[in-house]
Order: structure tokens, then sequence, then C-alpha cells
């Protein structure tokens, strides 16, 4: 087991009103090398728990493990360590740096890992390469197109060579065509092993790709269905007052 969630609340405060909880009790489990998506309307909850497994956020209560090692223990330094070494992110904007050419977008990462510059061009043109953009080395995010740019910011996510990669609608400013080829690269990717979690509200992007489909609703899990057609009902916790 690779991701163990169990009994997550969120809860954030907003000015002197009542809290207001983006998690009620969610539990899940995720196995090394799934490709999950998490699906839900906006407010279900979905991204909240993506962010709180990618350890840009720390949960209200509840257990959240990654590889048997539970987040909310690590600092703040284990948990940048944490970003940078175990876990790619995509997101729906594709934050480029506007002044970096493509290379040195992919290599950001290994800049804060203390690769040498000339280390990370090869390892930025390889991953480059393998996205289809091995023309586009040097061009800024100002000259690609928003499908390219998506390529770009997927190349960076994989350049440290995470094991779980975390997908925030990777496909939503993308048309069609587009999408379709983003897709096709994450599934590449978790047939070389990698575990992904994406969030999405689109059931049928989760239809076409994932091999298991985690339906979330009102901050908790509310369905669980694998490609096999196995399915299982999620544990929906009472919402009381945390």
């Amino acid at each position: 087991m690779i991701v163990q969630i169990t009994d997550v609340w969120r809860q954030y405060r907003m000015g002197g009103a009542d809290p207001v909880a983006a998690l009620r009790g969610a539990s899940l489990a995720i196995e090394a090398g799934e490709f999950t998506c998490l699906l839900g309307k906006s407010g279900s909850g979905k991204s909240t728990l993506m962010n709180l497994i990618g350890g840009l956020d720390r949960p209200t209560r509840g257990s959240i493990e990654v590889d048997r090692v539970e987040l909310s223990r690590m600092s703040a330094r284990e948990l940048s360590l944490y970003r940078r070494e175990k876990i790619g992110f995509v997101f729906q904007s594709f934050n480029l740096v506007g002044s970096m050419r493509a290379w040195e977008n992919v290599s950001l990462p290994l800049v804060f890992a203390g690769v040498p510059r000339a280390e990370r061009k090869r390892r930025a043109d390889a991953m480059l390469e393998r996205v289809g953009l091995a023309r586009r080395t040097d061009h800024r995010p100002t000259e690609l197109s928003g499908g390219e740019q998506q390529r770009v910011a997927f190349a960076r996510a994989l350049i440290s060579h995470p094991r779980i990669l975390l997908g925030d609608e990777p496909t939503g400013n993308l048309d069609s065509a587009t999408s379709e080829q983003i897709m096709a690269l994450m599934v590449e990717e978790n047939g070389r092993g990698t575990t992904i979690i994406m969030v999405t509200h689109d059931p049928d992007l989760a239809q076409r790709y994932a091999s298991r489909i985690v339906r979330m609703a009102d901050g908790v899990v509310v369905g669980d269905t694998r490609r096999d057609g196995q399915f299982s009902a999620g544990i929906a916790h009472p919402a009381t007052s945390a």
C-alpha cells in the first residue's frame, strides 16, 4: 500500500465564521502502480485530498501515510524533501516561469536538489524529447501552445522520477485532441510503474483512462470502482462536529 488515508478531516476558518469542512472523515487506500481518478463535483473535497497527499497542506485530524510514513509528523523541511523526491505535480494552470526556457523550467526541481547545470540540461533535454518537444527546448512559455506548455509541465513533474504523480484537472485548459495527448503520456508513465492520482470532474475522462475511479461528495469517499468492475461503497462518516 503506497497511500493510506484514514478518517481525514480538513477544516478552514473563514474570518470569524464557523469552520468550513472540506473533508469530513475521508478514508482511502491506494496501491502502488494504480491509476486512480478522484471524481466529483466542485466542492466535493477531491482537490483538498490531493493537496494533502502531496504534502501541500496538513489535515485538521486523521492520518495520511505514504510509504508507511505519517505526513503529519514531518517537519516543514521534511515535507519539502518529500515533495521533491517522491511527488510530481501537474496542475490545470501550467505554472511555468515565463522568463525561463523550456529546459530551464523542466530542470527547476534539479536546481533545488543541487544538480550541476550541465547535468540538468542533459536530463531536461532527454525528458523534453520523451514528451515530443525536442525542438522546443529553448522556447519560453509565451512561444509555446497550451498543449506544449502542459507537456513542459509534465516533463518537469517527472524529472526527479517521482513515485507518485498528482494531476489536478491537468487537461482542464486544453482542447480535446491535446487532452488525449496529455492523457496518453500519463498512461505511458503509469505503465512504467508510477502511481497516478488524478483529480477530475469529467466522468468520461475517468472511465477512459483510469484503472480505478474513486467518487467523492461532501468531503467523503462515496464510491470506489475498479476497471475489472469490482465495486465497494465508500465509507461516509457522519458529518459530526470536529
